[in-house]
């Protein structure tokens, strides 16, 4: 049960210097708010600055992390393509029993991975290619995909909310039809938008 959001969104600026500040602010008085010894999870897609940002944030040493399920499921689908070709049924079978296996075994991972090698002999060079890109993902990623222990402990496994987000904070207000904002002019409104969706 979600009990409270609270957001921030900033106009483009490179490598998201005052977003981050502002994140880790919101994060630290968040935390103030927590019980002792609870739960805490870096829950959010597989882009690798995000990962690079987290992992070097000592902030961040005692939260549990996790890349969203539906990312992960989506380079899956990616690597069923590659191993059987695309609109493939034994693609589809194959995309299937490995999801489940991510939402239910502890090995996971390790499963997929190792059918990924024993499924790859013999494959196209492009789908190799393919195919290797998707291997790297799941080995780069494999401590950050404990799904079926998350679900045992009723903890979340997908990063909607922060997703939704991008949509209301951001896409519904300052894109609307013809609509131009300068950085400044749009950062005032994203203020106000963070503000009133935040309560």
């Amino acid at each position: 049960q979600r009990l409270q959001s609270r957001y921030v969104a900033r106009m483009p600026q490179q490598r998201a210097v005052i977003f981050k500040h502002q994140f880790e602010q919101e994060v630290l008085a968040a935390q103030e708010k927590l019980p002792q010894g609870a739960t805490k999870i870096f829950l959010c897609d597989g882009h690798r600055s995000i990962w690079s940002y987290a992992d070097n944030n000592t902030m961040y040493n005692d939260y549990e992390k996790l890349i969203d399920f539906f990312h992960t499921t989506e380079h899956l689908s990616k690597a069923g393509e590659a191993l059987f070709g695309k609109s493939s049924d034994l693609g589809d079978v194959w995309y299937n029993k490995y999801r489940k296996k991510l939402l239910e075994d502890n090995d996971g991972v390790e499963s997929v991975l190792r059918s990924m090698t024993y499924y790859s002999q013999n494959l196209p060079k492009s789908r190799q290619d393919t195919l290797e890109a998707e291997r790297t993902f799941f080995m780069r990623n494999k401590e950050r995909m404990s799904y079926a222990d998350f679900l045992a402990r009723g903890l979340p496994i997908g990063s909607g909310p922060v997703e939704a987000a991008c949509k209301s904070i951001v896409k519904t207000r300052l894109c609307r039809s013809g609509m131009r904002w300068s950085r400044q002019g749009g950062q005032r409104i994203l203020h106000l938008r963070c503000f009133v969706k935040s309560n």
